[in-house]
């Protein structure tokens, strides 16, 4: 986390408006910016200088609400009293229709029973939006708390003014149950169970908001739990058995097969195989052996490993890519910034439409009754709990279904630049091809094994991924090691030096030349499919040629398939040689290609897509493209994870696959789409469901069902992208 960044629960928020009220109240410090995520309950705090966390806590608490540093109860406790409250509402609720609604029921006395039943609920069942209310008031505002409050307010009120100063109190009436308003029959009708299921109602509907922001969290939960509980520590050759927290950064951790590694860090004993799909997503385990790098978290599917810790705890990769999730699910889209706009004046304009029905119906039919239980619907059907939820619950469902896939997307600014990007600029190695040279072919003038002496002998010291890819291949051949003298690297060129006292030379065709013949024809080929020539010269003779590849990664066609299905142009730009680049973006059928680039050169065509009027999205390694990364107006870096906290791509791919850029993109633009439907469902609703409530054809207690689905849909239209599912890659 930044050094002046904090993160603060905040509870009793019940609706959007809260949050940003919340927003504005710590926005006011100075040097301060905040975005506050009413969905996760979660403030997020920036500074530009220290941060004062008393200051930021009294600032909340000033507004109404409760403030915590970091993740706590706070939230869990909210959700217990939401609990406590509906169930108690229901049961009195239950009763309570049960007299209102079958006639029979009831007896002498039994509206004095109802209200004894209501009560409660309209009371106690209704103080978290009375008090918001109130809290609201103050600050001259107006929520959907509002709304809720004056409903049940009005019914109650009306209700109790009725039994006690008209004939309604009298022992022996009966009423029967209307669902749609209706006008006065011989004595005012009372509407506790109005007050009564209205509450029940929302609180049923804000019960199944928190269950489904539980399932939604459930991904960053499950990955704050994926670290094993304890760690086998070697000390003095002693195996012990330590808690996770005790570990330290150097410590040598011994992990068993079919054990989880504790810690990340590196190899330093035994080999085995890795399953990272806890972590990357990434299926296929992969094979780890001495000076290869782990990530704590992942399993060692067979062998044994010895592991020198380099992070533990809030170092970790895991700990970083749930910090970045938690981040990227408080991140607020720009069309949230609209909906802000909306909800701040939709609540005033309801009430205004509630007082204007209500006078409306009472000059109409001369019934306050009738009116006042129009008006009551009008009320309680607008909440506009629906617009406040269509944004971030898919953010928060999107983000934590990515993660769960090795898919880190940074916040919503990702999600929406993803959905018109055009064209993507993805660098060769590494990403398109698996960024591991690999011996294609040998022409040589001597004995092979000769030949792989002077190689290993002269390439064992250097360090370099072809001078490394050579030793390997020599040591796959069993060839001995043999000590060069005198070796001179010339940087970027090759190497030269004695080996059993003959002068020889390892390098590229440009620095030591190739002269014609079967040698140089060889070359000529090879470099046609677009490998990488290396020459071996002894005693000052050509001897031979060397030919290098870099394979394309197996899931590149179809990736690069998918990508212009998506309507999007793939071109190829890479600091590797003209031939390598061309061959490459012949095998995947993508007709531009930029070869030879430097990071600057890499730069400058991001900047030429962008001022074509292209919207870019880059592909690299987060490294040597980071100026490219940090220019395009949405970056993708693809890394095995170990560097996730240092990169500052709007995307980290953990699984080293093309496939899984573009499971990213369209992740991405399936929440935006998620995110577009809420939208449109909420305002219909809205435009839909008022007209009608003011027209008289829904009761209040049909409005407050009607409200409460429209906003547990917009909720469980957004868990549907938790069965967004990866290609097999």
């Amino acid at each position: 986390m930044a050094a002046h960044e904090i993160e603060l629960s905040v509870g009793g928020m019940t609706c959007a408006s809260c949050s940003n009220r919340v927003q504005r109240a710590l926005e006011k410090i100075d040097g301060i910016s905040a975005s506050v995520n009413y969905a996760t309950g979660v403030a997020l705090v920036h500074a530009e200088n220290s941060i004062d966390a008393e200051q930021l806590i009294a600032a909340v608490e000033k507004t109404g609400y409760t403030a915590e540093i970091g993740t706590s109860e706070i939230h869990s406790e909210d959700h217990h009293q939401l609990v406590r409250r509906l169930s108690i509402s229901s049961v009195l609720t239950i009763a309570l229709m049960f007299l209102a609604m079958y006639e029979p029921a009831q007896f002498r006395g039994w509206q004095w029973i109802s209200a004894a039943l209501a009560t409660p609920v309209a009371i106690w069942g209704a103080w978290p939006f009375h008090r918001a209310t109130w809290i609201n008031a103050r600050h001259r505002q107006m929520t959907m708390d509002t709304l809720v409050s004056m409903g049940v307010t009005v019914a109650y009120g009306w209700s109790l003014w009725a039994l006690l100063f008209t004939d309604s109190g009298k022992l022996g009436m009966s009423m029967p149950m209307s669902w749609i308003p209706r006008a006065t029959a011989n004595h005012p009708d009372l509407y506790f169970e109005v007050a009564a299921s209205v509450t029940t109602l929302v609180l049923l509907g804000k019960y199944l908001e928190s269950r489904a922001k539980e399932q939604s969290l459930a991904a960053l939960t499950q990955l704050a739990e994926l670290n094993p509980a304890t760690a086998t520590v070697i000390r003095d050759g002693v195996h012990v058995v330590t808690p996770i927290e005790n570990v330290q950064v150097g410590d040598d951790v011994f992990v068993s097969s079919g054990t989880q590694i504790p810690v990340d860090g590196e190899v330093i004993a035994g080999a085995g195989h890795v399953d990272k799909a806890l972590v990357t997503g990434e299926a296929t385990p992969e094979q780890v052996s001495i000076g290869d790098r782990v990530i704590g978290a992942t399993l060692l599917v067979d062998g044994v490993l010895t592991v020198r810790a380099t992070a533990v705890q809030a170092d970790s990769v895991l700990s970083g890519i749930s910090r970045l999730v938690h981040q990227a699910q408080g991140s607020k889209a720009k069309v949230t910034r609209l909906v802000d706009r909306v909800s701040a004046v939709f609540v005033p304009v309801v009430i205004t439409l509630a007082f204007l029905t209500t006078i409306g119906w009472f000059i109409h039919s001369h019934d306050l009754q009738l009116a006042l239980t129009t008006g009551i619907s009008v009320l309680v059907i607008a909440c506009p709990c629906a617009l406040g939820l269509a944004t971030p619950t898919a953010v928060l469902v999107g983000t934590g279904r990515g993660a769960q896939l090795g898919i880190l997307i940074r916040g919503a600014r990702a999600l929406e630049a993803s959905e018109h990007v055009d064209t993507i600029l993805i660098d060769k190695t590494g990403t398109l091809t698996n960024g591991h040279m690999s011996v294609a072919s040998v022409k040589t003038t001597i004995d092979t094994a000769e030949l792989w002496t002077i190689v290993r002998a002269l390439e064992v010291s250097v360090e370099h991924p072809i001078a490394r890819s050579l030793v390997d291949h020599a040591q796959s051949l069993g060839i001995s090691k043999v000590e060069a003298t005198h070796v001179i690297t010339v940087t970027g060129s090759g190497v030269q030096g004695k080996v059993s006292g003959h002068p020889c030379a390892i390098g590229s065709s440009e620095w030591l030349g190739i002269p014609a013949g079967v040698l140089k024809d060889h070359a000529d080929e090879r470099a046609s499919h677009g490998d990488t020539i290396v020459v071996v010269y002894r005693d000052a003779y050509a001897v031979a040629v060397i030919a290098l590849s870099d394979e394309l990664e197996p899931s590149s066609r179809q990736a690069i398939a998918r990508v212009k299905e998506l309507g999007i142009e793939p071109v190829v730009i890479s600091g590797d040689h003209d031939s390598a680049v061309k061959y490459v973006a012949e095998q995947l059928a993508i007709t531009t290609y930029f070869a030879g680039t430097s990071p600057q050169g890499k730069l400058e065509k991001v900047v030429d897509a962008q001022q074509a009027g292209h919207v870019v999205a880059m592909v690299g390694d987060g490294v040597n493209d980071a100026a490219a990364l940090a220019k395009a107006h949405l970056s993708i870096a693809m890394g095995s994870g170990t560097d996730v906290a240092a990169s500052a791509a709007d995307i980290v791919v953990l699984r080293s696959s093309m496939n899984a850029v573009v499971e990213a993109l369209e992740l991405s633009r399936a929440t935006m789409r998620t995110i577009k439907f809420n939208l449109v469902w909420a305002f219909v609703y809205n435009a839909a469901a008022i007209p009608l409530a003011m027209s008289g054809r829904l009761g209040p207690i049909i409005a407050a069902g009607a409200m409460a689905f429209s906003s547990v849909f917009v909720v469980t239209n957004s868990l549907r992208l938790r069965r967004f599912a990866i290609s097999d890659s």
